[in-house]
């Protein structure tokens, strides 16, 4: 089944925006690469900058529904950490490109960034983890501050997954995002032993 032009450009959009950055890519190389003329372009997005929003806010959008409909299914906080890391892991899996130009954006400079605040992004995957640890201290499941619990596990997330970005490696799954969420578990367990 051929893609319709619209899907053509966003496909281009997201290999070029992944592979040279948003300042460096030309509209011209978008509709080059989707073979479509710069008024179907126009046509269906205002300019590039409105494209390259659309593609990140679209699957940030799409993504955290994926990850907060994870973060209900369980019976204990554990549980509910390791379901939201698999499934962004799924995500990652499913759409390197995607996840890669989320990336590129973090570690653009700041005159090559579109003015989407990436921060925000990350403050709302804080967020939905928070929650879920801070439901597991207020039940006795866990101990520690939710929020620096959060910030542990997402910062150890986000190495595997670049790490699977840049080499293929680790795999991405389950077994993964239980080993993350145990070790900072143990942790918090043996907080109150160390006090």
């Amino acid at each position: 089944m051929q893609k319709s032009a619209i899907d053509r450009i966003r496909a281009a959009a997201i290999e070029l925006f992944t592979e040279k950055g948003y300042a460096a890519t030309a509209t011209r190389e978008i509709c080059e690469r989707a073979r479509v003329t710069k008024p179907a372009l126009y046509y269906h997005f205002e300019d590039k900058e409105h494209l390259y929003r659309e593609l990140v806010l679209g699957a940030w959008e799409g993504m955290f529904q994926e990850l907060s409909a994870a973060a209900q299914r369980g019976k204990c906080a554990r549980e509910r950490l390791v379901n939201v890391l698999s499934a962004d892991f799924a995500l990652t899996v499913r759409e390197p490109d995607i996840a890669a130009m989320h990336f590129r954006m973090i570690f653009a400079p700041r005159h090559e960034s579109s003015g989407l605040d990436m921060v925000q992004v990350g403050l709302d995957m804080v967020k939905l983890l928070a929650g879920i640890a801070r439901d597991g201290v207020q039940k006795g499941e866990l101990h520690g501050r939710p929020r620096e619990i959060a910030e542990a596990i997402l910062g150890i997330h986000l190495i595997y997954t670049m790490s699977f970005l840049l080499t293929g490696r680790p795999n991405l799954d389950r077994r993964l995002a239980r080993r993350i969420v145990n070790l900072l578990w143990k942790g918090c367990v043996n907080h109150l032993k160390d006090r």
